[in-house]
Parts: structure tokens; sequence; C-alpha cells
């Protein structure tokens, strides 16, 4: 008894476990950044006391031509602050670095100007953010996650110790001097802060059925950041085809259209669209399971009918009518029970020809059974009809009333007659 409880236990375990890794994975907390250009900036030079250097297209740092001590300064405002955030990070290009060296930053807690600001009336430095190795040039980011709080701005400067002297510079990119196609070059202040990343795919729905040579909108929801997606078409649980072909991606708008093509033999309900992040495979979405080329409609059969009295040897129309999208049909006819004739895959014309077997078996418990080809559970009955041969007599169509309209003329006759006698 112990022994199967413990084997009961491990199974709800695996079976939980199996239901989780077969559920898609919609929505993740994704860190998210967002940044804010230096609101000012510029550099003072030490052996040029008096001299402005605002609106440079660089800041200049260290010892620069064998002696002058030259010092950047950056300002940033709070205003794309997000609530909440996680960290805050100030980055800087140094594009250009002579040698490497070891690089102060420290806060500024006075105000200053960029276009009056000179060596003579800077502002004094504050306790040291950190200093770092400056080896190469490229970008360098200084976290200032702990000197956020209780203020609206930050200001830094960036400079080399006396006691760390080496005689070489560095220059780094101004708000002034970068260009649109690579704003990572800008002085700025980076947010990150965690948000919620989702995708919906709103369309197709379950009760979706798309038909070749038709073109359907494929249509979904999102949030947070996501600037491309990827759409992907499964068949089940099999990979199919990813729509998205062209670049590998779409625009995240919410809408795309798809064509779908005669090409690609489309035939079934078990189809699904999953849309991606083109960013970040974590984040996706898959629509509901839904149709393509699955016709749907009714059918009514209309010829033969009770009244129908076929001849063996002869061509006959069998007739119907039908309603919906229903491309093909199965013709299926029975005597009795016993499927004896059937032809599939027909085209959806209202009409069959049918040339009777002239050794068919005749009886008056002939039926003609008409399905959609797409649903067998769309269908519909003829009446019974008879399948006479030429030997049989007076099974004429119509037999029965031209006999009984002779009895009753001549009965009509002889009374007539006996009236006039």
């Amino acid at each position: 008894m112990k022994d199967k409880k413990v084997l009961i236990f491990i199974s709800i375990i695996f079976f939980s476990s199996f239901l989780m890794n077969i559920s898609p994975t919609r929505a993740i907390i994704k860190d998210q950044t967002i940044s804010t250009v230096a609101e000012k900036d510029t550099y003072v030079n030490i052996d040029d006391a008096l001299s402005n250097f605002g609106g440079q297209d660089y800041a200049l740092g260290g010892f620069y031509f064998g002696g002058d001590i030259v010092e950047a300064y950056f300002f940033f405002n709070f205003s794309d602050k997000p609530s909440p955030y996680t960290k805050a990070e100030i980055s800087l290009d140094f594009w250009s670095v002579s040698q490497t060296m070891n690089v102060s930053i420290v806060l500024i807690e006075e105000e200053w100007d960029e276009y009056s600001m000179t060596w003579i009336n800077k502002p004094s430095k504050g306790a040291e953010i950190t200093s770092m190795i400056i080896t190469q040039s490229d970008i360098y980011t200084i976290n200032v996650t702990n000197y956020i709080a209780g203020r609206n701005n930050l200001s830094i400067c960036v400079y080399i110790k006396v006691d760390n002297y080496v005689d070489d510079y560095f220059y780094i990119t101004s708000r002034e001097g970068f260009y649109s196609f690579a704003p990572e070059d800008a002085p700025q202040l980076i947010w990150t802060y965690p948000e919620n990343v989702e995708i919906t795919v709103t369309n197709p729905t379950s009760s979706s059925n798309w038909l070749e040579l038709s073109i359907y909108t494929i249509q979904w929801t999102s949030t947070g950041n996501i600037d491309d997606v990827k759409i992907e078409l499964y068949k089940g649980a099999t990979f199919l085809e990813e729509i998205t072909d062209l670049f590998g991606y779409t625009v995240n708008d919410g809408e795309y259209d798809f064509y779908v093509s005669t090409a690609e033999n489309y035939d079934g309900t078990d189809y699904r669209i999953k849309i991606t992040d083109y960013d970040d495979p974590n984040v996706y979405d898959y629509s509901d399971y839904f149709s393509i080329n699955i016709r749907s409609g009714t059918i009514t059969v209309t010829s033969p009918s009770s009244a129908s009295s076929w001849q063996v040897g002869t061509i006959q129309s069998i007739t119907w009518t039908s309603t919906g999208n229903i491309l093909n049909v199965d013709i299926e006819i029975y005597k009795g029970t016993v499927l004896e004739y059937y032809i599939y895959d027909v085209s959806n014309l209202g009409i069959k020809i049918w040339d009777i077997d002239a050794a068919i078996e005749t009886g008056t418990d002939w039926r003609v059974k008409i399905s959609n080809s797409d649903n067998s559970a769309q269908n519909d009955w003829s009446d019974y009809f008879e399948i006479f041969s030429s030997g049989d007599g007076g099974a004429i169509p119509g037999y029965n009333f031209y006999l009984i309209l002779a009895v009753s003329l001549i009965s009509f006759a002889i009374l007539i007659r006996r009236f006039k006698k």
C-alpha cells in the first residue's frame, strides 16, 4: 500500500510537470531600458583658464599637450526616470584614448552653466563615485544607482587625478557630437526597470476557417517594449513555415496579412499561429487551433426522390443543392444498408450523371447519400427509390398512377353509357 501511494505521488508530479512544459509561455517580467541624453556638457582647461568650451562636439579630459589639466563635465536631469527602476547608469563614449589610464568620476553638487563655465569659475568636486581603467576607445558605463535617491538631477566630473598623472588625454562624445544613426554614442543616463512583456494573438480564433487563394489578417496585441515580431505557422505541434520569411520579422503594429496559397496543400483543423518577440524568443503566444481549407455547409439531395423509378442500363442525373462553402462531395449509392457504388471528391456542381449498370440488382430499396468531402458529418440521404429492369413490366415511372387513372376513366365511361340508356 505504501509503495502504491508513492507511485501515485510520483505520477502526479510527472503529469503536472508535463502540463507545465506544454503550456506556452506568453508573458515574462523583463528588464527594459530608457535613456536621457545629457542636458549639458563641457570641459575646462587650466592652461586656458578664462575660456569656455560649451557647445563643442566633444568633451576633453586628462593632461593635454604635455601638462594642460583638462576636466570634462556632464549634467543629467531625471525627466524620464521610470517608477520603479532597478538600476541607473551613465554611459560615455570614449572615442579617442591615447593610452591606458585611470579615470575618476566624482559628484558635482554645485550649479554650473555650459556656456559660461571656465577653469576659474568651475564648481567644486564632491564625493568620488568610482574610478575605472580606460584601455581603449569604447563606450563605458558608470553605475550611479546609489546616488539617485533624493535628487532630481545628477552632475559629474570626469578627470585624471594629479597623483595618477600620465602625460595623455581622452575625448568623450558630447551631446552635440553624436550622430542620429548612432544614438548609443551620446552621453546618457540609462534607466533599467522591470516591465511585463506580453504578446496575445487575437486572430485567428477557434472559429476561423481560412480558404486557399484568399488573404487573411493575423492580429495580435502586446505590452512592453517589443519592436519587431516573428510569425510562424504550426500544424499541431509541428512547425510548418515562417510566415514573415522575407525579412524574418515584421514591425510590431498588431496586424499582418497572410495569403493562403494552393501550393502548400493546407488541409486540417489543427493549425496555429505563433507570434514571437524577434529580440526575445521567451516572449510569444499561440493562437487558438483553427481550420484551413475545411469546407462546411449543408447538402440536400433533390434526385432521386421517392417517385423516381430508374431503369437498368439508362443514364440518370443525381442532383443536389448545398449551402456554405463546400468544395467537393462524396457520393455513395446503397441498396438497403449495403454500399454498392461510390465516387469521392466530386466537384460540388449539384449534378452527377450515373450510367446505371445493366447487371445491377433491381429493387425498391435503393438510396443515394451525398456528403461533404471535408466533413462527412454534413450529409443528406435521398428517399428510397426503385431500379427496375426492362423485363419487369409495369414499372414505368408513374405506372401505378396511370393504371389507376385508366381504370377510373373506364369506370367513368361505363357509368355514362348506363346513364344514357
